[in-house]
């Protein structure tokens, strides 16, 4: 029996937050001491006969890059009793079981780093509740991770063994079209077919940024005028049928013509409880706030009651299709900056794209044209770091994804978020090493956007180095790479339709530091 894939509910959001840029290092830091390491292991609630998969976050207090089979994990259920199991994949994959007491489970996690926030282990390997798993009871899973050159890591994790239950979403939401701005009322439907009452539900929202929240319950979470997740500590009567409908609005700063998906994934208080902790201490962001206003219902409402806990045999969701009708793009503009240092210096060099608005972009879950910013190093300066989601490009545009992060190239295309929200800067930070001291030494970065990106005239920026006077920006890319720095000798003239006006205005103005924003990336 293979169990089924739980879906990740919550996805992990950009944090937005502002700092200047940093002043040159004159000197190498002092060598660091040995990263810490850590994990973090699901915990579950099932009914007999069911199982999961196994969901594992691995940290570090500072990004670790980790090579293949350098890191291992173990999980093991030791004297738990009958009804607690692990399995595998069935083939060759990540995670090996111990036959025949399936008591033990191996795993090498796909993962190339371990960070601060969390790298998902991506296990082949289920944690099962057997036929013979009695309800009520409780199991420890004991987990010890082996990260190489540092010392055995051992965490806990709790299997509950739930009632099993019949959830089934009857009257699935439908597709609809609505303009930016517009409502939506968003009727979900669900029956218990099961041969027990379900003593309390649960929701998990996993929807594109752009369904906003009319109004705000007090059994509901909220993040940023968007719900996340709500409880409803009712009786669902063997054989009953209830609704709830969502208000809800498309945000006026939804990019248009396009299609936003919104997802509701139904599950039991208990399961509930277990994803709640799952984002607590995984380090995910947090699921929200409770609203203000009353309390959202199922129809009809039933007296709640109390244990044992209950599971799913499987999640069951609702879902919709909102096409988004008009036409809203956005501007995006390029973001350069300014440095200074002596030979032999490492500078950090931050630029970016801003999202000029007036359209959020949102692709978490449609494959929708999409900016990507290239960036041209400066003369006489060469890339020591370079942000992992920037890959060598040659100067006909060619990327290579399979190096991404790789020092000492000439030129770089970077992806940018998948969820761009109006007045954002999307950073990137490198650091340089000045070889040669050159007056005005100047790169680029520049904005790849997609056609009806709305002007082309900001999608261009300097980086200069131990400028005198900033100049004005460059032209914007064509489809080739082009060469945007790696130029001539003392930085590149005020070229455009607009140099002159633009460079004369940067004369008076003089040097401004540029507010960028960072990226917090799962």
């Amino acid at each position: 029996m293979r169990p089924p894939v739980v879906r990740r509910l919550f996805v992990a959001l950009t944090a937005l937050s502002l700092l200047f840029v940093a002043a040159p290092v004159q000197a190498a830091p002092a060598p660091l001491a040995k990263a810490k390491v850590d994990f973090y292991v699901k915990n579950y609630t099932l009914a007999p006969g069911s199982g999961a998969l196994l969901r594992t976050l691995l940290f570090a207090d500072r990004r670790l890059p980790v090579r293949s089979g350098d890191v291992s994990i173990v999980y093991r259920f030791v004297d738990q009793g009958p009804g607690f199991h692990f399995q595998e994949a069935g083939h060759v994959d990540n995670c090996s079981v111990r036959q025949p007491d399936l008591l033990e489970l191996t795993c090498g996690p796909y993962v190339d780093a371990l960070t601060p926030s969390g790298a998902e282990g991506n296990l082949n390997g289920w944690v099962v509740a057997g036929d013979d798993a009695v309800v009520g009871r409780v199991g420890t899973i004991t987990a010890t991770m082996t990260v190489k050159g540092h010392a055995p890591v051992t965490r806990t994790a709790k299997l509950r063994i739930g009632e099993r239950i019949g959830l089934t979403a009857v009257d699935t939401a439908q597709d609809t079209s609505v303009a930016p701005g517009g409502s939506l009322d968003v009727p979900l439907t669900i029956s218990n077919t099961g041969s027990v009452p379900i003593r309390g539900t649960a929701i998990g929202a996993y929807s594109q940024y752009s369904y906003e929240s009319r109004t705000q319950f007090s059994n509901c979470f909220y993040l940023d005028g968007q719900m996340r997740g709500c409880k409803f500590d009712q009786t669902l009567a063997p054989g009953a049928t209830y609704r709830v409908t969502l208000p809800l609005r498309m945000r006026k700063d939804t990019y248009a013509p396009s299609l936003q998906y919104g997802d509701w994934i139904w599950m039991t208080k208990d399961e509930f409880a277990d994803q709640q902790d799952y984002v607590r201490k995984g380090g995910f962001e947090p699921l929200g706030t409770p609203g203000r206003g009353g309390v959202l219902r199922l129809t009809p409402v039933v007296t709640a009651q109390a244990d044992p806990p209950q599971a799913l045999e499987e999640y069951v969701s609702d879902g919709l299709v909102a096409t988004v009708t008009g036409r809203q793009s956005t501007d995006l503009a390029a973001v350069g900056t300014r440095a200074a240092g002596r030979k032999g210096a490492v500078v950090p060099v931050k630029v970016g794209i801003r999202n000029a608005g007036p359209a959020t972009i949102d692709r978490s879950r449609v494959n929708a044209p999409w900016p990507n910013a290239r960036v041209f190093i400066p003369k006489g300066t060469t890339a020591v770091t370079v942000p992992d989601i920037c890959f060598p490009m040659t100067d006909r545009g060619v990327v290579d994804y399979g190096h991404g992060g790789k020092p000492g190239e000439l030129r770089y295309s970077c992806y940018l978020d998948y969820f761009f929200k109006v007045g954002f800067v999307d950073p990137l930070t490198f650091r340089l090493r000045i070889d040669q001291v050159i007056t005005g030494a100047v790169g680029s970065v520049k904005v790849d956007a997609p056609a009806e990106e709305l002007n082309k005239a900001n999608n261009s920026a300097y980086i200069v180095i131990n400028g005198a006077v900033p100049p004005a920006p460059p032209a914007a890319p064509g489809d080739g790479g082009g060469d945007g720095g790696q130029g001539g000798g003392g930085g590149l003239p005020i070229t455009g339709p607009t140099g002159g006006l633009l460079g004369l205005g940067l004369v008076l103005a003089g040097a401004v530091a540029v507010l960028i924003g960072r990226r917090v990336r799962s």
